[in-house]
């Protein structure tokens, strides 16, 4: 999602909200939810138990579903008495949204760097233009803001949507992304999170553009919202299992071929990122090619990340660390900083691995609108602990330990280096 900040745009940080029975009900805003869902029957009854009770209408724009989506939805509005609003789309319903995903759809226009797609391909149609699906919905809708979630979402504090509504209104705003965690680990902890659109005032022109990781486009102020919205992505739908692999790079790739490449930042980044594990080669061209468009400077740090996660993945830790570095030059990216401290204990440099954990922490007290991840920063204790034990530091390394034991209490490693640093430390008391 597209929550590019401006010098216009206002930061909300756990601003004061009314509770939804302190507003009176000639204040309260009414509120519809839309989804754009492929076989959500496992999960969307729990999202609308999440929201339901704060929100008037669904409105579902249902593509290639062969479950019982809409039935389960259906029902959870009657529960609720929530007016329900759906639409259908197939290839065959809506052709213009689809591609037919077989070699020579993206054989066209002309390469980046004489690439060719490879697949696989599916030899099925494939829905091509999300925005387009979404804006099917998006217009229809009876009541005063829009509410944007994937089936597979859970509102963490649901309760605050009468009352973020209510406060975006009174400050004039029209669009408000707020905190966004997605892809965690088994441990549970969050692999990213960062600031995605979520609500929108019912105002024509705002509108989803995008093939592919659409974005919500003609706001006259937008707010980024903290600590209130705020919504985990569970990636818990069966409807999963049937998405064609890499189907987003497919869209995008498609489309920037089509028109010569003069797509814009936002896509080429969303491309780089499609495709940096499968095909690094083309995700270093595409960074390349972005890096000579985009001005905004987060957007660009998290771009070198990629370029040096990819220099790790070969094992060029020495060139890794240099892309780090580069983005923390450009942006002061907590990310980038516990990046920066796995590239530098692989290259044996225990005190620059300790430098960056500790430029990472401070960096977490700045807004990091595009990705965080406390993930990295618990990953990057494990490293600071053993940099330290390398370092003689034994009553540090052995505090970074337990620090580090808190998040992954079942990891072996860390019992391993716990009980040597304590063995270690009886050797050395008198």
């Amino acid at each position: 999602m597209d929550s590019t900040p401006s010098n216009q745009d206002p930061f909300f940080g756990n601003i004061a909200l009314k509770r939804p029975e302190e507003i009176l009900v000639e204040d309260r805003k009414t509120v519809s939810l839309h989804l754009l869902v492929k076989n959500g029957a496992s999960c969307v009854e729990r999202l609308i138990d999440n929201v339901g009770p704060y929100i008037r209408e669904v409105v579902a724009v249902i593509n290639d579903t062969t479950d019982e989506t809409f039935e389960i939805l259906q029902k959870k509005c009657d529960y609720y008495d929530l007016l329900f609003n759906t639409i259908e789309i197939t290839a065959k319903s809506h052709p213009s949204l689809y591609l037919l995903d077989v070699p020579e759809t993206y054989m066209v226009g002309s390469s980046l760097h004489g690439e060719i797609y490879e697949g696989p391909f599916t030899g099925r149609p494939l829905l091509a233009d999300w925005a387009g699906a979404r804006n099917l919905g998006w217009v229809h809708t009876f009541s005063e803001w829009r509410l944007f979630l994937d089936a597979d979402d859970e509102v963490v504090d649901p309760e605050s949507i009468p009352g973020l509504c209510l406060a975006l209104e009174e400050r004039g705003v029209d669009l408000a992304a707020t905190r966004y965690c997605f892809r965690q680990t088994k441990d549970g902890h969050v692999h990213s999170d960062g600031f995605r659109e979520r609500l929108a005032s019912h105002t024509p022109a705002i509108r989803w553009e995008g093939v592919a990781h659409e974005i919500l486009r003609g706001a006259s102020r937008t707010a980024h919202v903290d600590g209130s919205l705020q919504v985990v992505d569970r990636r818990d739908s069966s409807g999963s299992d049937l998405r064609p692999a890499g189907r987003c790079f497919k869209v995008l790739y498609r489309e920037a071929r089509l028109k010569n490449w003069q797509v814009s930042p936002r896509n080429l980044i969303y491309m780089a990122m499609e495709c940096q594990k499968e095909t690094p080669a083309l995700a270093e061209a595409v960074i390349d090619l972005y890096l000579t468009k985009s001005t905004w400077k987060e957007e660009r740090a998290w771009a070198y990340v990629m370029r040096g996660e990819i220099c790790a993945e070969r094992k060029d830790f020495g060139g890794a660390s240099k892309w780090f570095e580069h983005s923390l030059a450009e942006h002061p990216g907590a990310k980038a900083a516990f990046r920066l401290c796995y590239s530098r204990f692989q290259e044996g440099k225990w005190r620059e691995a300790i430098d960056a954990y500790r430029q990472g922490i401070k960096n977490k007290a700045i807004l990091q609108v595009l990705e965080s991840g406390e993930v990295f920063e618990h990953m990057s204790k494990i490293l600071v602990a053993a940099a330290y034990r390398k370092l003689g530091d034994h009553d540090n390394a052995l505090k970074f330990c337990d620090e580090a034991l808190v998040a992954f209490p079942a990891n072996t490693t860390l019992h391993t280096l716990k009980t040597e640093l304590l063995k270690a430390a009886k050797r050395r008391s008198p």
